[in-house]
């Protein structure tokens, strides 16, 4: 049986009594990380009389593999200060040809674009054996994507990389801006495979700016610290403040053990929908509150159809992904789940 997703001019709206469920808009489109109401103060960190940018990195080295944190007011000038950082590293090892930094990723959408000190190769274990040589300094990876379709690299190739990485003296870099600070239900997405990388970045931790503007940190160890460039542009105080109270919510007692719980749950009424309309949907995928409908065809039409009724999602080409904020509660998540089965409800048999 052949199966499409209908366009949105299709798409009928579902029946007046449902109206009770369509406000206030819901935001699971990515775009909020943390709704701003429902941030609250935590842990501390260094102590109230440090400066928010120490407190902030703080929290994140207490709560990772690193050692040191800094923040930058955008993601170009965090991935500019890892790559001058790793490069100046193996310069200053007595490794001055050791430049290349390696993208492994199928993802066009990663930061880096290719030029004379960047090259791509695929997500595979034999790719990145065999890329490994006297050039390369660094493999950059991406435990979880969301702009790919929601994709979690596999165990198996980030243990690759980490010991193709070990074995020839290269840093291993991950990206974590998509699901870090516990989108997945854990702090950070590569701490699921039991891998850890030499350098982090995490991109735009305020939510989802598609321009690269936002906060955006590094975190390495103090191995790679010693090589942090200066003179480049750190996050002001004014920003760390309000980022403080961001991180703070994130790495509270208890805050993955309660995303992981409301990601079953909405993972629950997902795989629902998907058996009860296998014409449109094929699969679920994702882990926490990084969720999503694999749809039949394009899910921009479903998309657009699910705005119209108040809830904001995000068409990653045939994923309709739910990203929601991660203070979101029990009851959002029922309302959205509640506009979804009215929306597709309404939507013929194909």
């Amino acid at each position: 049986m052949s199966v499409t997703t209908p366009d949105a001019d299709v798409i009928e709206a579902p029946p007046d009594d449902s109206a009770a469920v369509l406000a206030p808009v819901l935001d699971f489109s990515g775009a909020v990380r943390f709704d701003p109401a429902r941030i609250m103060e935590g842990e501390v960190g260094e102590g109230e009389g440090a400066p928010a940018s120490a407190r902030c990195a703080a929290l994140l080295t207490d709560h990772s593999f690193g050692d040191v944190a800094r923040f930058f007011p955008d993601r170009p000038t965090a991935w500019r200060a890892a790559v001058e950082t790793i490069r100046l590293h193996h310069r200053t090892a007595g490794r001055p040809k050791r430049r290349e930094i390696i993208v492994v990723s199928d993802n066009p959408r990663l930061p880096l674009a290719p030029d004379a000190g960047v090259r791509r190769i695929p997500e595979e274990e034999a790719a990145i054996e065999a890329a490994m040589g006297p050039q390369v300094a660094a493999l950059l990876l991406s435990p979880a994507s969301i702009d790919a379709g929601l994709r979690f690299l596999p165990g198996s190739i980030l243990a690759t990389a980490r010991q193709m990485a070990d074995e020839y003296g290269v840093v291993l870099l991950f990206d974590e801006t998509d699901a870090g600070l516990g989108r997945t239900g854990m702090a950070f997405a590569h701490e699921w495979r039991g891998v850890a990388p030499d350098v982090m970045v995490i991109g735009d931790l305020s939510g989802g700016a598609e321009d690269g503007e936002g906060a955006s940190a590094l975190v390495l160890g103090a191995r790679l610290a010693r090589s942090l460039p200066s003179g480049l542009p750190l996050l002001d105080e004014e920003a760390a403040t309000g980022l403080h109270a961001m991180l703070s919510t994130a790495f509270v007692p208890g805050f993955e053990t309660r995303v992981q719980e409301l990601g079953w749950k909405l993972e629950d009424r997902l795989a629902t929908l998907r058996w009860r309309r296998p014409d449109l949907f094929s699969d679920t995928a994702g882990t926490g509150l990084v969720q999503g409908l694999v749809c039949a065809g394009p899910a921009a039409p479903l998309a657009e159809a699910l705005a119209g009724q108040g809830l904001l999602v995000r068409p990653v080409g045939n994923v309709l992904a739910l990203l929601p904020p991660l203070t979101v509660t029990e009851a959002e998540i029922a309302t959205a789940g509640d506009i979804l089965d009215a929306l597709v409800a309404a939507i013929p048999p194909a």
